[in-house]
């Protein structure tokens, strides 16, 4: 990425080191997961199962952040830039959508490096059940919010929550909600982000990503294991990792970093963190 000014004079040059995984597991025949992982842009996109097209909206998804990636490559991206990028995957995989017999969607989950008051940040976006995690010294956050049945009847404490199916999206790209959720995270060294698609949180409970996260080394070596025990606990389904380590954030030795917001406490978290909804529902 470009150096950032820091209003300092100097430039920030984030160092940014990360690693993809997919496999289509034990029991797929198609594998239509997507992963991007190249800088400025980190995303997941997960065909919606039982469409006849879901391999290709993922790729019309993916396709849309190649040429943001692209972008990215000659100058900052700003959050307008994601945004763009972000209706531009929404069209494509409506065409796709319209022109399948049985339709067609996906979910798209990840991180942008973005330029964000002249100091760089993560834009997280999401939209379905793909998720990011944000993990620090040994502790592990769920950034996102899953857009499915399942997630917002226990988040309303629904009686009927616990019967209900996991794979019930209520958001994804092709479908007639398709809105994202955004927020924005300061880089800091020492960061280690996790996109991932719901074949790896479906076998894989907090605790062990957690463990897997602390002292699983280099991003590659990471997203090997994680993708390894999903397939080993039981595969059911496509399994995509991706693993971002913020080496450096372009802050030199002598500038103090400030504490990490929690994303999980909205009491502590700086205002540009808070989650946004945008477009509204067409």
């Amino acid at each position: 990425m470009n150096g950032v000014p820091n209003g300092g004079g100097r430039e920030r040059r984030p160092v940014i080191a990360a690693a993809a995984r997919t496999d289509t597991g034990l029991r797929r025949a198609v594998n239509e997961d997507l992963a991007l992982a190249q800088l400025p842009v980190f995303v997941v996109a997960d065909g919606m199962g039982g469409h006849s097209a879901g391999d290709l909206a993922s790729a019309a998804a993916i396709g849309a952040f190649a040429r943001l990636a692209a972008l990215g490559g000659g100058r900052p991206l700003v959050i307008a830039d994601v945004d763009a990028a972000l209706e531009a995957a929404r069209c494509a995989v409506d065409e796709i959508s319209r022109e399948a017999e049985r339709g067609a969607g996906c979910t798209l989950t990840g991180v942008v490096l973005v330029e964000h008051g002249g100091e760089p940040h993560w834009y997280v976006i999401n939209v379905g059940d793909s998720r990011v995690y944000q993990h620090r010294g040994a502790s592990l956050a769920q950034i996102t919010s899953d857009h499915s049945l399942h997630a917002e009847l226990t988040a309303a404490g629904h009686a009927d929550a616990a019967s209900t199916p996991r794979n019930v999206i209520t958001r994804a790209l092709g479908s007639d909600d398709a809105r994202h959720d955004a927020w924005l995270l300061p880089l800091r060294t020492g960061m280690r982000l996790l996109v991932c698609s719901d074949g790896l949180t479906s076998e894989l409970g907090d605790e062990e990503l957690r463990a897997v996260l602390t002292v699983g080394g280099r991003a590659d070596a990471v997203a090997d294991e994680l993708v390894r025990r999903a397939c080993e606990a039981g595969g059911r389904d496509n399994v995509t990792v991706v693993v971002v380590d913020t080496v450096s954030d372009g802050l030199g030795p002598e500038t103090p970093h400030d504490p990490l917001p929690d994303p999980g406490d909205a009491d502590e978290v700086d205002e540009t963190t808070l989650e946004v909804t945008r477009p509204v529902t067409r």
